[in-house]
C-alpha cells in the first residue's frame, strides 16, 4: 500500500509541472523565473514547524492515521462556504494568493449559528504553512489569477477531511 501510495504521489508532482528538460544552472533559471508556471526553489518548505499560524499545536490522530493529499485549483473570484477541517496538515501555495477569513469566536459544534470574520490571514505563492484545525473559515482567491495549492491532511483513515456549516 506503501508504495502505491509513494506511486500515486510521485505520479501527481510530475503531472503538475510541464517543463522543458534543462540541466544546471539553465534547468534552476528556468525554474525560479518562469512566468507561465508555479515557483520551485531547491530546499524545505517547512522545518520543525509544530503550531499553526493561529498558534495551535500540531497533533497527530490517536489511531488509524491516514494522509490525503489534494491540489486545489480555484479561479479568480472564488469563495467557499463556511467549513473547518477536524485535522492540520502542511499546505503551499503555488500560484496566486489564498486568504483565509476565520470565526475564531463560534464553536464548531455551532453549525447553524450565524458567522463572523474575526482574523483574516493571506498566502502567498512559495508559502507554506499548517492547515488550521477546528475552527470555521471561508476561503477565497482574491486575486486576478488562478489560485493552485497542495494541502496535506494529517487525518484519520476514512474519515472526512472537512465538514461544511449546516443551515
Amino acid at each position: 500500500m506503501k508504495k502505491i501510495t509513494l506511486l500515486l504521489i510521485s505520479v501527481l508532482f510530475t503531472n503538475c509541472v510541464d517543463i522543458d528538460v534543462k540541466s544546471g544552472d539553465d534547468a534552476k533559471n528556468h525554474l525560479e523565473s518562469s512566468s507561465s508556471m508555479p515557483f520551485f526553489k531547491t530546499g524545505d518548505l517547512m522545518t520543525n514547524i509544530s503550531e499553526d499560524p493561529m498558534g495551535n499545536i500540531l497533533d497527530y490522530p490517536d489511531s488509524n492515521a491516514a494522509v490525503t493529499s489534494q491540489v486545489k485549483v480555484w479561479e479568480s473570484g472564488f469563495k467557499s462556504p463556511w467549513h473547518y477541517h477536524p485535522y492540520s496538515g502542511p499546505a503551499y501555495i503555488l500560484q496566486g494568493e489564498l486568504t483565509v477569513n476565520y470565526d475564531t469566536e463560534t464553536s464548531i459544534d455551532d453549525s447553524g449559528t450565524e458567522k463572523k470574520i474575526t482574523k483574516t490571514q493571506t498566502f502567498k505563492k512559495g508559502e507554506a504553512f499548517l492547515g488550521i484545525p477546528n475552527t470555521w473559515h471561508v476561503s477565497e482567491n482574491r486575486g486576478s489569477e488562478d489560485l493552485i495549492f497542495m494541502i496535506h491532511w494529517l487525518g484519520e483513515k476514512d474519515k472526512p477531511v472537512a465538514f461544511l456549516e449546516e443551515k
